[in-house]
């Protein structure tokens, strides 16, 4: 077998063509979507090719090899495409790729800038400019590992079963499930702890949602409904802080209580227009006057 064989045919065939194009993060499929919750894959290819003339050039020396600069792929500042360009490059309609342009710089990954530029000697308005907002970019795209670091299997010993031991391994579990239903307290509490987010950075996405913030008091009672849904796979810890921020988002745009509670709650701390008819009341009222001596008013 020769040295650069894995002698796999189809991998050989396919290490053999050389392959370019965009980088699709697999965690954009659970962070950029929709109202319905699923993926907006008009944005996330839009994104992915934004990301792509951003990423920098090398620039080698061609006879030594080596690496010595890296330079930028576009001209200006700032990157200029039309909405006609990514029209034509995917086969999207132009209204489809402006919506899409809506809902990215809606989440704060990007922003648009309209300028005036003379090419040719000729002047053209409202050219569109893309300024892609990195730390956003970052957050949306890093997984951060479950908080036991890592697979919460490396290190757990194998199950193992013995004979005769099923029915005393069943009292004991359900003991304990009785006991847990029995103290509330402590149930309400465990459910709150199974993932506790951040109110900076929840309210933060809440916002590029379109939702208003809310206070912690309003984040517990929607987070029993979410922890409680997601549970199996929180203490498994097969679901990451981005993906619970992003399902604690669509669970209020899906939960029109939730809504009503968080308005509700903001109207409390407003002050309450007072009745004009209240001053009334606080006049103190006396008895006709009777007996008046007038003299010789009369």
């Amino acid at each position: 077998m020769s040295l650069f064989s894995t002698g796999h045919d189809v991998v050989d065939q396919v290490g053999s063509v050389h392959l370019e194009g965009n980088i699709l993060p697999t965690s954009w499929f659970s962070t950029f979507v929709l109202e319905s919750g699923k993926p907006d894959l008009n944005a996330i290819v839009v994104l992915s090719e934004i990301v792509y003339w951003h990423r920098p050039t090398v620039v080698r020396d061609e006879y030594s090899g080596q690496v010595v600069r890296v330079k930028k792929k576009f001209k200006s500042d700032l990157l200029q495409r039309s909405y006609q360009s990514f029209s034509d490059q995917y086969g999207f309609s132009k209204q489809q790729v402006k919506e899409a342009f809506d809902r990215l710089e809606k989440c704060g990954v990007l922003k648009r800038h309209f300028r005036t530029i003379e090419a040719n000697n000729q002047k053209y308005n409202n050219v569109l400019f893309i300024e892609l907002i990195t730390p956003v970019l970052f957050e949306m795209t890093t997984l951060p590992l479950s908080k036991g670091g890592g697979s919460p299997f490396e290190k757990a010993d194998p199950p193992h079963f013995k004979k005769g031991t099923n029915t005393e391994t069943t009292t004991e579990i359900t003991t304990d499930i009785n006991t847990q239903e029995n103290s509330p307290e402590n149930s309400v509490d465990e459910v709150l702890n199974l993932w506790v987010p951040d109110l900076h950075s929840l309210n933060s996405w809440l916002q590029r949602s379109g939702e208003q913030p809310m206070t912690q008091d309003q984040v517990d009672q929607v987070l029993l409904e979410v922890n409680s849904h997601y549970s199996p796979r929180l203490k498994l810890g097969l679901i990451t802080d981005t993906q619970m921020y992003s399902h604690f988002v669509k669970w209020v745009k899906r939960k029109p209580s939730a809504k009503k509670s968080t308005r509700a709650d903001n109207k409390k701390n407003q002050p309450t227009n007072r009745n004009v008819n209240d001053a009334w009341g606080e006049i103190k009222h006396h008895a006709p006057a009777t007996d008046i001596d007038c003299g010789d008013l009369i």
